[in-house]
């Protein structure tokens, strides 16, 4: 065995690893233990030790936030191709549609309602960081992936589409029922709610603001 199908094999038992533990916490979520989510309870769920879910996660936020990198990262992964035939925004599109955007967009959702409903007053600041915290990884990736584009382009467009998710989420977000006493129950009907809404974000930006509805409806008094 070479020592590049070792490091190949090590890196999908982490990534399967990272997936596991995610997956126990959503687990947790969908049987209602999702108040004041710990790290022990999500190590005993995936069945591992507390140590080891820190020797991949260094906290409880860091796992809420792994599948909005997962996604931006698998996102960056399949433009590559899809821009040899279609233009970037309309490659973006098409890339959401995909099995696993539309698997990991789902855990967004789940991670998000679960932030808005622990959080006072509203407001999740977890989420609203993993965002921010995304750019500049993005921004990485896309400038390893298109080395000829012009570092400035690459800001915008990324600055752009992640702006444009966040106001996709947070729409979202604002669309919930109120969880009530017994907790908030994602269904999936909810979850295609936030992916048709992701979807719509980026055929705007796609479409250009004149297809957003900001016109005044009224005109100015004279004075």
């Amino acid at each position: 065995m070479t020592s590049q199908s070792t490091g190949t094999r090590r890196e999908l038992n982490k990534q399967a690893t990272h997936q596991a533990i995610v997956d126990a916490a959503l687990q947790l979520l969908r049987e209602g233990h999702g108040t004041a989510m710990t790290a022990t309870q999500i190590a005993e769920a995936a069945g591992i030790s507390r140590r080891t879910l820190f020797n991949y996660f260094p906290s409880v936020d860091a796992i809420l936030s792994y599948p909005l990198h997962a996604v931006l990262e698998h996102m960056v992964e399949m433009l590559s191709p899809l821009t040899e035939h279609l233009p970037l925004m309309q490659a973006v599109v098409r890339a959401l549609q995909s099995e696993r955007a539309t698997e990991l967009l789902g855990q967004v959702a789940q991670f998000g309602a679960y932030l808005r409903q622990q959080a006072s007053g509203g407001c999740y600041p977890q989420n609203f960081i993993a965002w921010q915290s995304a750019t500049g990884e993005v921004i990485a990736k896309v400038v390893s992936r298109y080395p000829q584009a012009d570092a400035y382009s690459i800001r915008v467009f990324t600055h752009a589409t992640l702006g444009a998710g966040q106001a996709a989420f947070d729409t979202w977000i604002d669309q919930l029922p109120d969880p009530g006493a017994s907790g908030l129950h994602i269904s999936d009907e909810l979850i295609n709610s936030f992916h048709r809404l992701i979807t719509r974000a980026m055929e705007t930006l796609d479409a250009g603001f004149d297809s957003l509805l900001l016109t005044a409806t009224t005109s100015p008094q004279e004075d």
